[in-house]
């Protein structure tokens, strides 16, 4: 078995106060074929079924992001020269009633004008102008793969109630990455201060950039107490986020992602830290050949030293002396701490490599345990 992988964990840390001071649920960065658009859509709806908000609400805000990821989808394949940057980026983010979505895609430099004309057209007409909008250029448009003269940017505006907000990000002479965002809120009309609340094209610039600094391809933020980390594992089984993953390591994968979010569960901090809630962080990317799965979570300082210490008795095993190890543990009488060893035996063996991790403390009751258990591709 491998030694730990040589990872900085420190920008676990900083994504996960990134994560808290923007709101951000979840986020999604590489390429957007058919079978992973599905496979996200699939993500989305489990994701929802979870989140807090009425069922009118989530409607919405689930069509909103339909026709967002579809939009990425849409325009992600040029003709003639490639962009430098083939993939897009699908960005959500949420609190209390209101809901922001961002996405982004490349652009050829000579569609940006028309694309422009088209958002503020769509920014300018009230509720009513957006139907007959769209009634009109439904009648004279001709529908093709790439849809029709701005269907779906109409839609986003209708659907959301609120205006598009863009921006084009120049990524070399003929190309630029084009982000938008637009939030929806249970009231429909929101006023300037909610508009701005979520900086949704700014927040997708910076976390793309973390995201590509670190080989992530999604974030996901929430609660991890045992019945959400359950409904989690429902979303995440189906979902394979490269074509070429071999369904044997999505396996793999799937499998050490159910013993992380269950150690988040175990160890995460409440009460004192969190006002009850266990909010940890889920990132799967990868980097090459090698799967990247990183959790990060709060826990309380005295259990802190206990969990390090079994961290490294378990790195220093051997195959011979973790199956041994196993066997002692199921038949130990002691059961306190059998579903916590178990936990970090099984990813150890599933994965095939030991684990990195890192306690930072935040202050003096709570410090941040961050994890990553690599799975290679053979």
């Amino acid at each position: 078995m491998k030694n730990p992988p040589s990872t900085d964990h420190a920008f676990v840390y900083s994504l996960y106060q990134r994560m808290l001071k923007d709101h951000l649920n979840y986020a999604y960065l590489g390429i957007f074929t058919q079978e992973i658009t599905n496979s996200l859509i699939n993500f989305i709806q489990g994701l929802l079924k979870i989140t807090e908000g009425s069922r009118k609400i989530k409607k919405r805000v689930f069509y909103v992001m339909i026709e967002c990821i579809q939009n990425v989808t849409r325009h992600q394949e040029m003709p003639g020269k490639a962009p430098p940057r083939s993939d897009g980026i699908f960005l959500f983010q949420s609190k209390t009633g209101m809901y922001n979505i961002s996405m982004g895609n490349s652009i050829d430099n000579k569609h940006i004008d028309l694309l422009k004309e088209k958002l503020e057209k769509v920014n300018q007409l009230s509720k009513v102008e957006l139907k007959e909008y769209y009634k009109t250029v439904l009648k004279n448009t001709v529908i093709s793969e790439k849809g029709g003269a701005g269907l779906g940017l109409i839609e986003i505006a209708r659907k959301s109630g609120n205006q598009l907000r863009f921006k084009f990000s120049k990524l070399d002479d003929n190309f630029s990455f084009f982000f938008m965002d637009t939030l929806i809120n249970e009231l429909e009309d929101a006023n300037s201060e909610q508009m701005h609340f979520f900086n949704g094209v700014e927040v997708t610039e910076k976390v793309m950039d973390l995201m590509d600094l670190n080989h992530i391809n999604l974030l996901y933020r929430g609660q991890f107490s045992e019945h959400k980390a359950f409904d989690m594992l429902d979303v995440i089984e189906n979902v394979r986020f490269h074509e070429d993953q071999p369904p044997l390591v999505k396996k793999r994968i799937f499998r050490v992602v159910v013993e992380m979010l269950e150690s988040i569960s175990l160890h995460g901090a409440d009460l004192k830290c969190l006002a009850g809630q266990k909010i940890g962080i889920l990132l799967i990317g990868r980097e090459g050949k090698t799967n990247r799965l990183v959790t990060g979570n709060i826990i309380m300082n005295d259990s802190a030293k206990t969990l390090a210490k079994k961290l490294d008795y378990i790195n220093s095993m051997n195959e011979k002396k973790l199956n041994d190890f196993f066997i002692r543990k199921l038949d130990d009488e002691d059961m306190s701490d059998f579903k916590t060893d178990l936990g970090f035996v099984d990813m150890r063996r599933k994965s095939g490599n030991a684990l990195s991790y890192q306690i930072v403390p935040v202050n003096s009751d709570c410090s941040f345990f961050s994890l990553e258990v690599n799975i290679e591709e053979k």
